[in-house]
């Protein structure tokens, strides 16, 4: 029976596929010349769409050295003919295929040298379906279908190849986003959530995720390999002209639940204005930097991320404002004010192993966490003559924390066994400040440059800890030890970093450039820690412990002297560099009055290369090495003895360490039938690394002391593939996979190396839907953990996380959703924690006030099942923890949707549009 099946099926898909291909014989060819020189102009963008209602894009590909192209496999029907390439003014035509003319050739295209203009990273004029540049992946929103009152991070969502996890982070082949810009000005600082969760799907014309440069790069051309992942939110051409745009909700629910959200944009041509608020107690944060991690806008589609501990009250405001002025002046600045606050139980069981020695503890956890910040940023840019600009950015934020925690434990070993509870109160201030300068000066030769990079910050903290912490210790021989430790902890850290860069690029050729660099950097770090024991007598905290009192100070010079090669081909390009490092640091314990120097000299080489096979083909190859220098906390020789598991020391005769970083990338997009691949690895060789030497105490405790180690090493293998499932991205599956594998060491009181090796499996199937009125996300993402344990009395753990869910929708008539999200977790390999659980959220909801306001009645967790759980395996340590989540609610909401531009459509569904590539490298 089953062969017999499989037959039929067989024969049934060769039939599809014949039929498929009888009717999609015909091929559009042509020549594309410069109208100037009538030379052929290679790697010219093609696309061929349909002249139907949904204009989807049919066939894409590019011109090649010749300037000849040809798009094979197109049926019979009515479509218009895209011929784009930068500075070159578009070419359309409309055609018409049939079955007795199923092919047609164009002849020469001639292109003009005008009508395409670019300001900045967009381009004017007609939107062509596929333009290829360098650097960016250009997503047009209107391929992208989303529900009412969708922000920026649902559009994310749906684009191949990025991921969003369930705190917010995008990341995209294997990085992080760190930073979003609106029409290329800053947004909000270096908070990508303030963007992606706050402002509104429906003004977005298209999303560019950007490899950038540096600053300094950008105006040098040589790239110093410091490039970090940006978002650039393309709006509306409306929007951008005048107007107002944004989304307020209000709602209330059960058990006194609220959730107040404000956001309104304003925008005017060249200048923004933007107001965000946000007041609720139900575990979202439209931010970051705030406590509890957050689970952002709540219900949310699952699979990535970790979970939310606890419960968060969130209080929060902010404004941003840019602007660009006639001279050319830009300006932007925000200000943002959160106050959070965070209940959290935690049961935990841990487990160290240590040679022969295994120490559990099993412990209860109350705390109540109180966060309050304040940031400020802003950014001018301008130019000082023709050939001088200078840009100033500084950032200034100030924080306030305050924790009161209460802890019950057991702790066992070899030797005995420990009761005990502790109870922290701890209070801490943190302003600081952080400015960046940079000065250009462009020279009458092309190419000729001279620019200083001056980035200094300063971090000044102030902490109070009191600590109680009584606990009796009964040995294997049954003797009984009672400690009461009753102390304050008084905390001070000041520190001062200032890195200035001065590069200097002189063309050798029309390709070839040759960058000195010279980079001087000075840090200084002050920590004065005060501890005082309780006086029963007096009843104050006025007795000074000498063995936990300590003040140090750690003052480090570096000096790297470098240049760099770079030459630009058109389909690749590479550069090499070299510097020769000179690090003098001292360390100075003023409490003891010695001072210990240390000098060291390193060569840091890097190299890069980059390959355009095609507009849709890159590989980019990425090697530095680099040395990080210890942090105050790791070289100061002081005990800390706040946690009840472990004290630890520091030790100031670390060495800086070493890193050799590898980075590889792979994409091809297949722009026609939305096909896209990204592979990538990272690799990370460390030599000298920071590790921990390790001793068990006689009360059970652990002592850890800061050294050198070798043989640490991180590498990740990542890949995503996305296939369309139904023609013109109606319907797409993702499929990602990646491989974590990593080595660190600690050692134990013998000497003996303690080596754990992690390994991690992740795989994940995920379907996206852009369909009219209904909405589809639907995943199955999963893990495989296992490490493994030397000179231990373990040798190996596994454990397993599986998560499938869906996100289902519809727009029913009457501008009625219903809508449900489903998330199955099961947690296997854990032991007593192995557990699994369904969360399952939902709500209806209306549209009124024409189609401006929505109504909402919704339910978070409706089968009260979620559970907090997590497995943390590292260097000879299994911890389990369970904590408290959000459980179920039922909330009544009310969201406004305010818009005076005209043609904006208040339900988030598009027509089909497409990818378009951009930029300068990969």
């Amino acid at each position: 029976m089953n062969k017999h099946l499989q037959r039929l099926l067989f024969a049934t898909t060769l039939l599809l596929v014949n039929i498929a291909f009888a009717q999609a014989q015909g091929t559009v060819s042509g020549k594309v010349l410069n109208q100037k020189d009538k030379k052929p102009i290679d790697y010219a963008s093609i696309a061929i769409k349909k002249m139907s209602a949904d204009s989807a894009v049919v066939g894409a590909g590019s011109s090649n050295a010749n300037g000849t192209f040809a798009i094979n496999n197109i049926a019979a029907g009515k479509y218009k003919l895209y011929v784009v390439y930068l500075g070159l003014k578009t070419i359309n035509r409309e055609f018409e295929l049939t079955a007795g003319k199923p092919s047609i050739n164009f002849g020469e295209l001639l292109m003009e040298d005008t009508g395409v203009t670019l300001k900045g990273i967009e381009i004017k004029g007609e939107t062509p379906p596929v333009v290829v540049k360098k650097d960016t992946l250009e997503i047009s929103a209107s391929t992208l279908k989303v529900k009412e009152n969708a922000v920026v991070e649902d559009l994310l969502k749906k684009v191949p190849g990025v991921d969003v996890s369930k705190d917010g982070t995008v990341s995209t082949q294997g990085e992080a986003i760190k930073r979003v810009r609106v029409d290329g000005k800053d947004f909000m600082g270096n908070d990508p959530l303030l963007a992606t969760r706050n402002l509104p799907a429906d003004m977005v014309d298209k999303i560019q995720i950007i490899d950038d440069m540096s600053e300094q790069s950008k105006f040098s051309g040589v790239d110093d390999g410091n490039r970090e992942k940006i978002l650039n939110i393309v709006t509306k051409n409306g929007v951008k002209n005048k107007g107002y745009v944004g989304n307020s909700t209000i709602g209330y629910g059960t058990n006194d639940t609220y959730d107040v959200n404000l956001n309104v944009n304003r925008f005017d041509n060249a200048q923004q204005l933007s107001l965000i608020g946000q007041f609720n107690n139900v575990n979202k944060q439209n931010f970051g930097g705030g406590i509890g991690g957050g689970r952002g806008r709540g219900m949310m589609f699952g699979g990535g991320g970790g979970q939310q501990s606890g419960i968060t009250t969130t209080n929060a405001a902010g404004i941003n404002f840019g602007d660009t002025y006639d001279d050319g002046t830009q300006f932007n600045a925000s200000y943002f004010f959160n106050k959070t606050s965070l209940y959290n139980t935690n049961t935990s069981n841990s487990q160290n192993f240590i040679g022969n020695n295994v120490i559990t503890n099993n412990s209860n956890l109350e705390s109540t966490t109180e966060r309050l910040n304040h940031r400020l940023n802003f950014m001018v840019d301008t130019k000082l003559d023709s050939a001088t600009s200078i840009r100033i950015q500084p950032n200034i934020s100030y924080t306030e924390n305050d924790a009161n925690s209460l802890t019950n434990y057991i702790r066992n070993n070899t030797a005995g066994n420990t009761v005990g509870s502790q109870s922290l109160i701890t209070g801490a201030s943190s302003p600081s400040i952080n400015n960046n300068l940079l000065i250009r000066r462009k020279f009458l030769r092309r190419g000729r440059t001279l620019s200083l990079n001056v980035n200094t910050n300063i971090n000044n903290n102030e902490e109070n800890i009191f600590n109680k912490n009584p606990e009796t210790r009964t040995s294997q021989l049954g003797a009984i030890t009672a400690t009461a430790l009753n102390q304050l902890n008084d905390n001070k850290v000041n520190s001062f970093n200032n890195t200035a860069r001065l590069v200097y690029t002189e063309p050798l050729s029309k390709t070839l450039n040759i960058e000195f660099n010279y980079q001087n950097t000075y840090a200084q770090d002050n920590r004065a820690r005060n501890v005082y024991d309780f006086n029963n007598a007096t009843q104050l905290y006025d007795l000074v412990n000498v063995d936990f009192t300590n003040e140090f100070e750690n003052t480090t010079w570096t000096n790297a002297l470098g240049l760099s090669l770079s030459k630009t081909q058109k389909k690749y390009n590479w550069n090499v560099g070299v510097a020769a490092q000179q690090t003098n640091r001292k360390n100075d314990n003023l409490t003891t009055g010695l001072l210990f120097k240390q000098d060291f000299i390193n060569i840091t080489p890097s190299a890069q290369f980059r390959y355009t096979f095609s507009n849709n083909k890159r590989l980019r190859f990425e090697y530095n090495g680099r040395t990080n220098q210890p942090s105050i906390d790791q070289i100061q020789p002081v005990i800390d003895n706040t946690n009840n598991l472990s004290i630890t020391t520091g030790n100031p005769n670390l060495k800086p360490s070493f890193a050799n970083n590898f980075r590889i990338f792979y994409n091809n997009f297949d722009f026609a039938s939305y096909r896209t691949l990204f592979l990538g690895a990272f690799i990370t060789q460390t030599f000298n690394d920071f590790g921990i030497t390790q001793n068990v105490l006689g009360t059970g405790k652990i002592e850890n002391k800061y050294i050198n180690v070798d043989g640490n090493y991180n590498a990740n293998i990542f890949g995503s593939l996305g296939l369309p499932i139904i023609k013109g991205n109606k319907l797409n599956l993702q499929i990602n996979g990646g491989i974590s594998n990593g080595q660190t060491t600690n050692i134990s009181s013998t000497g003996a190396e303690m080596v754990t090796k992690n390994l991690g499996i992740s795989n994940g199937y995920k379907l996206v839907s852009n369909i009219d009125k209904f909405d589809l996300i639907a995943g199955c993402p999963g893990r495989w953990d296992r490490a493994n344990y030397t000179n231990t009395q373990l040798s190996e753990t596994n454990y397993y996380t599986l998560s499938p869910n869906i996100d289902i929708s519809y727009m029913f008539p009457g501008n009625i959703r219903l809508q449900s999200d489903l998330t199955y977790n099961s947690y296997t390999g854990r032991g007593d924690y192995n557990t699994s659980n369904m969360v399952v959220n939902a709500y209806i909801s209306r549209q009124f006030f024409k189609n401006k306001g929505t109504f909402k009645l919704s339910v978070n967790d409706l089968l009260d099942q979620n559970v907090g759980i997590t497995r943390t395996a590292t260097a000879n340590t299994i911890s389990d923890q369970n904590f408290n989540v959000l459980k179920r609610y039922f909330m009544f909401s009310f969201t406004y949707s305010l818009s005076t531009i005209a043609g904006m459509q208040t339900q988030g569904q598009r027509g089909p549009g497409s990818f378009r590539m951009g930029g300068h490298g990969m």
